[in-house]
């Protein structure tokens, strides 16, 4: 077993506050999240359903579930979404179409069209649309608009009006409003990471491995943003979200230096519970630092480090504006 020794000299108690202090408490929660995506779930469908009745599209089942499907909290994922529908939409409803010119009945034609739809997709690099070519073959077979051409072109009316709604939606709300959205977002990764601290120091350290898809799916999400901003030339706000992507990236380091303490216990031999004491310690206020053993030092130090950033380069951001 290794020697114990001090992880780092002993701090004056008043000068430590502990992750919850730092991160927030362990309550992640991000209701308004839920209200917006309602929200523009319902716009969406509404939009749908005018579109609908322009161009006398009778497939508003199509239109609005694909709508619903293509909303998201930043316009290019939105428009990704909109060409994953797009395109498993005409492989399968090729698929499907094909099927029912062939004179096949639902029994064989929709099995045979789903089947060939999603080998089609991943044939050509388009495994994520899978989902919606297997759809598109079943519909036009088992839901037909005419005949099986006109039943296609119903279909592809459909998920087009579907994917312009959607995006209207998603350009005239979300992106007039990504400085509060992403500042909640923010702040629920934060409560989150604060929750699997609180974990670790009551079940082990392996407990933060629950906490990198969530931060990983935030960071996609700011990318996109960025992306974009940069694209319209909003430099102001995609300055600004670069800014929380940072932060994100040092919770995502934080969590991965927190696992690192379990594989670090296996390694050495040591008990479950060596680090038990400081990850305790790390979490709630006050308190003089525990010892560590020695082959834990190098890494609490570094999460230390990992805090101190944290705590200078918070986006307490005084920019509410948003910039076009």
């Amino acid at each position: 077993m290794s020697q114990r020794v001090t992880a780092a000299s002993p701090i004056d108690p008043n000068e430590h506050h502990g992750s919850v202090h730092l991160l927030g408490p362990p309550l992640p929660r991000n209701p308004w999240s839920r209200v917006f995506l309602a929200g523009k779930a319902a716009a969406a469908c509404a939009l749908a359903l005018a579109f609908d009745a322009l161009t006398g599209n009778p497939d508003h089942v199509t239109s609005t579930f694909v709508a619903v499907l293509s909303i998201s909290p930043v316009v290019l994922m939105g428009l990704r979404r909109s060409f994953e529908q797009v395109i498993g939409s005409l492989v399968g409803g090729l698929g499907g179409t094909v099927a029912t010119l062939l004179g096949l009945t639902p029994m064989l034609g929709v099995p045979l069209a789903v089947g060939a739809s999603i080998l089609v997709c991943f044939a050509v690099g388009f495994g994520r649309g899978y989902t919606v070519a297997a759809f598109s073959a079943m519909f036009v077979q088992v839901v037909p608009r005419g005949s099986a051409v006109e039943t296609f072109e119903v279909r592809l009316l459909a998920v087009a009006t579907a994917a312009v709604a959607a995006f209207l939606v998603n350009t005239l709300v979300s992106s007039v409003a990504y400085r509060s959205i992403f500042r909640r977002r923010l702040a629920y990764a934060e409560a989150t990471v604060s929750k699997l601290l609180i974990t670790a120091a009551n079940h082990g350290p392996v407990a933060v491995r629950a906490g990198f898809p969530p931060l990983a799916e935030l960071e996609a999400q700011l990318q996109s943003a960025r992306d974009e901003l940069r694209i319209r030339r909003s430099d102001a706000t995609a300055s600004w979200l670069a800014g929380l992507s940072y932060r994100v990236g040092v919770l995502r380091r934080l969590l991965h230096l927190v696992l690192d303490l379990s594989y670090l216990l296996e390694e050495e031999g040591l008990p479950p519970d060596a680090a038990q004491a400081w990850l305790h310690w790390l979490v709630h206020p006050g308190g003089t630092e525990p010892e560590v053993p020695g082959a834990l030092v190098e890494t609490t130090r570094r999460i230390r480090r990992i805090g101190r950033t944290l705590k200078v380069d918070g986006p307490r951001g005084d920019e509410d504006r948003e910039d076009g």
